[in-house]
């Protein structure tokens, strides 16, 4: 039997949903009733995706840096649903590289994911989120945001200026009923964890009290949580999930 929450009846879009962290944030809120637009740049996982979830689920291939994709996607969600309740941006781009090598053209395609098309998409969302008096965004940004990591500068960057809008704006449209928060997750068992050497792997985990990686279950249900009544509250905020991390 499916749970009855608050969050029936409420639109969600998710962007990024076919990767490990979007995927299971689109489980966790098509588990609880929510309507869901789904988008991803790969037609045939977003498709997939979204046959796991059959019921009040869409989805659209979409390539978010393109010209006016922010406009086709918002207009699709309207078209299909009337409304969007929650904004989840969860599209992003995890690359390194050393800070002297940095070339113009990654520096700008690292921000044009990670921070001018979330932006846009807030600026696109926002309006119909005013209409109703209501609103939930939820920006993922990232512990390196914060903290930094070698060979991350620019991720690093568009993470923390992601952070700091999110906050701006929240200060801006918390009295008009819409909180703008941030999940900042530390190392989450995905592919980009999955990928690194064992013995950075194993460094990593000794500077983690908690010994281990998070799943993208747990981020999941963080953004959820974030996303209902029970959160009104909370609001500018950057909430990291990481197990204690330190460095």
């Amino acid at each position: 039997m499916k749970m009855k929450t608050n969050s029936e009846e409420k639109v969600a879009l998710i962007t990024g949903a076919t990767g490990g962290i979007g995927s299971a944030i689109a489980q966790e809120f098509y588990n609880i009733g929510t309507k869901l637009i789904l988008t991803g740049r790969n037609e045939t996982k977003i498709k997939s995706l979204s046959e796991k979830m059959p019921n009040n689920t869409e989805f659209i291939a979409l390539d978010l840096s393109a010209f006016d994709a922010e406009k086709k996607l918002i207009n699709y969600a309207i078209e299909k649903f009337g409304k969007i309740d929650i904004l989840v941006n969860n599209a992003a781009i995890v690359e390194g590289g050393f800070f002297l090598k940095t070339d113009n053209n990654f520096l700008q395609r690292m921000f044009e994911v990670n921070f001018f098309t979330p932006y846009r998409l807030m600026q696109q969302t926002l309006p119909y989120m005013l209409k109703n008096k209501f609103g939930r965004i939820i920006n993922m940004t990232s512990v390196a945001g914060e903290i930094g990591d070698a060979g991350m500068s620019v991720y690093s960057a568009s993470k923390g200026a992601l952070a700091a809008a999110s906050k701006s704006i929240a200060a801006e449209y918390g009295r008009k009923g819409v909180t703008i928060n941030c999940i900042a997750p530390g190392p989450i068992c995905t592919e980009v964890i999955q990928k690194i050497p064992q013995d950075h792997a194993k460094l990593l985990k000794s500077q983690i009290p908690l010994r281990r990686f998070g799943t993208p279950e747990e981020v999941a249900s963080l953004a959820v949580y974030l996303a209902s009544e029970k959160a009104s509250y909370i609001n500018g905020q950057v909430i990291h999930i990481n197990g204690g991390l330190y460095r």
